[in-house]
């Protein structure tokens, strides 16, 4: 399938068990501090100058750790060709038997949080409190953001430039056709790419 610069993909974790574990037992030195990440990224001056993890498994070898915070040098590089706004702090990596990654790695947080639905273009529901019923948006209930229910249809605004961001109506990384392109062009690995199209819908309620 042939993609355009206009098109966007979700950025989703693709494990391997191997170099890219499905699950990641991590012990921070110092311990992160306490963030919510789907509102806002921890602030640099809140993060230590550098982080010392301990990981439990044989290998890492992967490059874009989504649900762990983590990237490697390359996908770092990537951020700065493509200016990129990212806070990122460098990690030194110890593994079984006290082995460490031959990847330089960092602790890794999207700075731009933008909202990408074009509403009149769009098909959708907004959530509603179950209390009040009032809709969860913060002109009715003073919120951070509209809380979509459902998107039958996602019709993305024409003015979008970033080339990777959080999305809020999806609470998820996004990036730019340029973005995976040059991912795949590097021969990075560990997230795979779900376009948003017209046959894209999200629920709010999946996997629940």
């Amino acid at each position: 399938m042939t993609h355009t610069e206009n098109d966007f993909f979700i950025v989703k974790y693709s494990p391997d068990g191997v170099g890219i574990p499905y699950f990641m037992d991590k012990e921070w030195n110092p311990e992160l501090p306490s963030y919510d990440i789907y509102k806002k990224p921890p602030s640099l001056e809140e993060l230590a100058d550098k982080y010392n993890i301990k990981i439990k498994s044989n290998q890492l070898d992967g490059d874009f750790f989504v649900k762990d915070r983590l990237v490697s040098l390359d996908i770092l590089n990537l951020c700065k060709e493509l200016k990129i706004n990212c806070i990122t702090v460098p990690v030194t990596i110890q593994l079984y038997r006290n082995k460490t990654p031959k990847k330089q790695y960092f602790l890794f947080f999207l700075s731009d949080y933008i909202s990408i639905l074009d509403p009149e273009k769009s098909i959708f529901s907004i959530s509603r409190d179950i209390y009040t019923d009032k809709l969860d948006t913060p002109e009715d209930k003073g919120l951070d953001k509209i809380y979509y229910e459902k998107i039958d249809k996602f019709h993305i605004k024409e003015d979008i430039s970033k080339h990777l961001f959080f999305c809020q109506e999806l609470s998820k990384p996004v990036c730019s056709n340029v973005f995976k392109e040059k991912f795949e062009s590097l021969n990075l690995k560990g997230v795979e790419f779900e376009i948003i199209d017209d046959n894209y819908k999200y629920d709010a309620w999946d996997g629940f």
